[in-house]
């Protein structure tokens, strides 16, 4: 991976301290959690001392990896996450600003750029590569990391070589429902992410401006076979274009399968571009996503490696949750849940892996699970995403919520049912999955074809209501292998079939058989029992007293004393934000802490 830091004076003539940027050197040990002697550091300041861009990589100094900072006369470029082609770093360089020509690049990627009048920054069409942005001290700072963008400005702003990170506590209050932000805001006092699709600019002797680029105008529902078909082209062909960075590798993709459809369609680009990939699994060795894996890789004709959980005496082995939740805290700057698990540090390997991840974006976002699509249905929906669990939050905090709820109802009345899909690209996409993907990014060469910014483009052109029918990704998948019409889902038909069949895909109607023993289909993250529990109310109504300034403390506790829990993810999101607030994270993670064995179920 890649983390980058710009950072430039306000005012001409002004010049950053060395204060400063040492503080900022210093911030990456805590922004990621990377041994300090693993990165490959590069840096680039101005000639008058204004302007600096720094860039920290643990990648291997070899193609098809690039150099940290690339120059060009006075400019100075570095990118997070992964372009599309080669050339398409000279382009952004050579750019007058980075505008539509961010849109015409493949890849999955944040832009950095200083030059000797401060500095750009840009987001993707989905953002999965962050930008953080943030004013203290007479400078302005951008960062692929938040917190790496908060402690250079708390080093601006204090003085102190090493400060303490200030939190936004209201802003948390998304974190207690969800267990991620449905807005720009970030657990950092004075930190923002900068919108999916646009632009941070910051000129010495102006204003910070955010500048959007836009979306595309989506088309008519296609009105027959014909016409569908053409109008999936453009997106097989951006799904044919974003899986060839893998060639640039010397060894095969590892792609990680499940019985779902979004990795089974990755597979089929890669074989009809004829890319060499492997498949690779994990679970119970009898559940639906290992066998159905399987199954494609066989049809396909690849290898699939199967990784069998860790199990003992009929129980799952697992790390202990606060040492969990610590790890997820450092990783994703307490902008995830520890209910969700990402990669932990490991020596950088390069071999390139892949998988579904994202693939809601061809088939219309928070739609896909949303049956009712009346005004009434929709705006049930904005309260759950933004207004859900009101019961355990004070209510100064759900009078914050109501603002955003309040300004996507308003946007409905522009957009319809629309508001679901943009609603997830920006906060589920854009920041759910920014930490993991940079957890990914951290020990791999990992590309996501789905958060391919051409790949989004096109898909995005197509109506939302054809898209969420599957309609599309079905034709894309029939394109490129269609001998997969005849391995089942897991679960669930294409939704297209629930209400019109294609006519060559009749008699193809197969669902995957369920589980064969209660244990197949276990998810010990929601069926805990006492053990667990105990753990849960000992560290989070034994947490920082901070939490409370937003909790109900009555409900919490009313809330924790259920074994087995109603609404275990809440247990996790309580936890997650206990451990951002007492600033254990910021020490070496707790290893006294055992690993816990959760029962499975009966078979």
């Amino acid at each position: 991976m890649r983390a980058c830091l710009a950072v430039s004076v306000r005012q001409p003539r002004e010049q950053i301290t060395p204060a400063v940027l040492t503080a900022a050197r210093r911030a990456i040990v805590e922004a990621v959690p990377v041994p300090a002697d693993a990165w490959r550091t590069a840096e680039w300041i101005s000639p008058d001392g204004g302007t600096a861009l720094l860039a920290w990589s643990n990648e291997p100094c070899e193609a098809p990896f690039p150099e940290p900072i690339l120059t060009s006369g006075d400019r100075a470029l570095s990118y997070c996450g992964y372009l599309g082609g080669k050339g398409d770093a000279d382009v952004l360089l050579g750019a007058d600003v980075l505008g539509d020509e961010v849109d015409d690049i493949g890849g999955c990627f944040s832009v950095f750029r200083a030059g000797p009048d401060g500095f750009e920054a840009a987001t993707s069409m989905t953002r999965a590569c962050p930008v953080y942005h943030a004013e203290a001290g007479g400078l302005r700072f951008a960062a692929s990391r938040a917190l790496l963008a908060h402690l250079a400005a708390r080093a601006a702003a204090t003085g102190v070589s090493r400060p303490a990170p200030v939190y936004d506590l209201m802003a948390l209050q998304s974190m207690v429902r969800h267990g991620f932000f449905v807005s720009d805001e970030t657990p950092f006092e004075g930190v923002q992410a900068v919108p999916n699709a646009a632009g941070l600019v910051a000129r010495r002797g102006r204003g910070v401006v955010v500048v959007p680029r836009p979306l595309p105008e989506q088309g008519p529902v296609p009105r027959g076979r014909k016409e569908a078909r053409e109008r999936v082209e453009p997106l097989a062909e951006a799904l044919l274009a974003a899986v060839e960075p893998f060639r640039q590798h010397v060894r095969p993709m590892r792609l990680a399968l499940s019985g779902g459809r979004d990795s089974r369609l990755i597979a089929a680009a890669c074989h009809a571009a004829g890319v060499p990939f492997f498949g690779a699994t994990h679970g119970l060795a009898d559940s639906p996503d290992v066998v159905l894996a399987q199954r494609v890789a066989e049809v396909l004709g690849v290898e699939c490696q199967v990784t069998v959980d860790r199990q003992k005496s009929g129980a799952v082995v697992v790390r202990h949750p606060v040492r969990r939740a610590h790890a997820l805290v450092r990783m994703c700057e307490g902008m995830n849940s520890a209910y969700e698990g990402v990669n932990r540090w490991a020596d950088y390997d390069p071999e390139p892996r892949s998988s579904g991840s994202g693939g809601e974006r061809l088939r219309g976002g928070f739609l896909t699970d949303q049956r009712d699509l009346t005004r009434d249905g929709v705006h049930g929906r904005l309260k759950t995403i933004f207004l859900a669990q009101r019961e355990f939050l004070r209510e100064d905090a759900n009078a914050y919520a109501e603002r955003y709820y309040d300004q996507w109802a308003e946007r409905y009345e522009r957009d319809g049912v629309d508001v679901l899909d943009k609603l997830h690209m920006f906060y589920k996409t854009g920041r759910w999955l920014a930490g993991s993907h940079t957890a990914t990014l951290m020990n791999w060469a990992y590309y996501h074809p789905f958060l391919d910014n051409r790949v989004v483009r096109e898909a995005l052109a197509l109506p939302v209501q054809w898209r969420l029918s599957e309609e599309p990704v079905a034709l894309v998948m029939e394109a490129f292998a269609p001998r997969l019409r005849d391995v089942p889902f897991d679960g669930r038909r294409w939704r297209f079939e629930r209400t019109r069949s294609l006519r060559h895909w009749r008699g193809r109607r197969r669902r995957a058989s369920p589980p064969s023993t209660g244990a197949a289909g276990f998810n010990w993250r929601k069926s805990y029992g006492p053990e667990l529990a105990g753990v849960f109310r000992e560290h989070i109504l034994d947490g920082p007293s901070e939490l409370f300034s937003i909790l109900d403390r009555g409900a919490v506790e009313r809330r924790l004393a259920e074994v087995p829990p109603r609404r275990p993810g809440q247990s996790w999101n309580l936890l997650t934000l206990s451990v951002l607030l007492s600033g254990a994270w910021r020490e070496a993670e707790p290893v006294d802490l055992p690993d816990v064995e959760v029962p499975l179920p009966a078979s």
